[in-house]
């Protein structure tokens, strides 16, 4: 992969400016509307049929990562020990207990069982990793570059070691050309572009460009746009389409690309987009995941239809296979992030990002667990980016040894 080394040093850090630009940010950390608080923590739990295991929840306001049993008791916590801790936005749990974290504009953080720091890493990760075969990783990193006048973050996929060395990275912006080939343009951001009028001296005269390119405001009068929005990476696994199909083969790489309304599969080598697939059909898509029987099961927010729904998809013939949606369907939206995962009992862990819950469903659609967010400011639930649930035989060694 091209860009191999270590990145430069970045300025330093500055608090208060990084706190700026994190509430710019079109993601919110607690819900639009007040809640009934008496309604928190558990409040749906069937033993019989919900899939029994530990939730890892990354917490957004209080700066700490839970992990809780199936009754919501929280049974081991973690939290950032540096005198100016940062929001817990996304966790990963590494064999022994450690974590990675990623906290947004503050970077990366490696910390152990007992919350002691091992490493920071200052960079600017967000929404996902992917563990490699050897235990190394990829993460997302936005980079802005200036494109057709404007400041545009373009996503960089990084692979690191678990000692925080940059192995190598692969840029969308460097690719672009190739990416465009592959894609269908409709929601692109230089469709948006090529739609306004442009004057004698190329200045744009008429037109805007829509919120959904829009990802903060940097400062000093710059706004930066946001091209493609990856927000998903995972290493596939063996599957059934795999078997079939060299596309979706063992350790290539399945992403999501919220702006542009798609999900594909990239090689691992050589990062060349071998399918996609999601436009005219997504809006603004969350967390595709590859089930062992060759499906692609993704969450897709439904920011125009106002409800999300979860569709498992068989990406050889691109058909539907299955669909959840709320009942009534606005029961169930969350405009921005979300997250899905199939349990081995053949239930789904679904994660409302903006309401604040989580929640089980059976094959049929019926909810047999379900979490509501406990911590609530000002008669507002804190919103939550992602819940994993992850198999007893993990968690119950390492809580034997406290």
């Amino acid at each position: 992969m091209p860009g191999k080394g270590k990145k430069p040093e970045v300025e330093e850090f500055n608090a208060a400016q990084e706190l700026k630009k994190l509430r710019s940010l079109p993601y919110t950390f607690l819900t639009a509307d007040s809640v009934d608080a008496a309604k928190s923590g558990v409040i749906l739990y069937e033993a019989d049929s919900a899939w029994e295991g530990y939730n890892l929840i990354g917490t957004g306001t209080s700066g700490e990562v839970l992990l809780m049993d199936m009754t919501g008791r929280t049974v081991h916590k973690w939290v950032d020990p540096r005198e100016s801790p940062g929001s817990m936005i996304l966790p990963v749990l590494l064999a022994g207990g450690d974590l990675l974290v990623i906290q947004g504009v503050r970077g990366l953080i490696r910390l152990d069982w007992n919350s002691h720091l091992v490493w920071e890493k200052r960079l600017h990760p967000h929404h996902d990793i992917a563990f490699l075969p050897d235990s190394t990783f990829y993460i997302l990193e936005a980079v802005v570059k200036r494109y057709r006048g404007l400041s545009v973050k373009f996503p960089t996929i990084l692979h690191m070691t678990l000692s925080a060395d940059v192995i190598s990275e692969w840029s969308a912006y460097e690719h672009l050309e190739e990416l465009r080939q592959v894609f269908d343009r409709t929601s692109f951001l230089d469709t948006v572009l090529d739609s306004l009028v442009a004057g004698d001296d190329g200045t744009r005269k008429t037109g805007k460009i829509p919120d959904s390119f829009l990802a903060d405001n940097a400062g000093a009068g710059q706004t930066i746009h946001d091209y493609f929005h990856a927000n998903t990476l995972e290493i596939l696994a063996q599957n059934a389409s795999g078997d079939r199909d060299d596309r979706f083969r063992r350790g290539n790489i399945l992403t999501c690309f919220r702006n542009v309304n798609q999900i594909a599969v990239l090689d691992q080598s050589t990062k060349q987009v071998l399918w996609a697939w999601g436009e005219g059909e997504l809006e603004w898509p969350h967390n595709p995941t590859m089930l062992e029987n060759g499906n692609i099961l993704v969450f897709d927010n439904g920011v125009e239809r106002r409800y999300s729904r979860l569709i498992e998809v068989d990406p050889l013939t691109e058909s539907i296979e299955w669909e959840y949606v709320g009942d009534p369907p606005a029961a169930f939206f969350s405009r921005t992030r979300g997250s899905c995962q199939r349990l081995p009992n053949g239930n789904t862990l679904v994660c409302e990002s903006n309401g604040g819950r989580a929640f089980e469903i059976t094959r049929e659609g019926r909810t047999v667990w379900e979490w509501r967010n406990p911590d609530i400011v000002d008669g507002r639930r804190s919103q939550i980016y992602r819940v994993d649930r992850i198999d007893p035989s993990v968690i119950e060694p390492l809580l034997a040894n406290m």
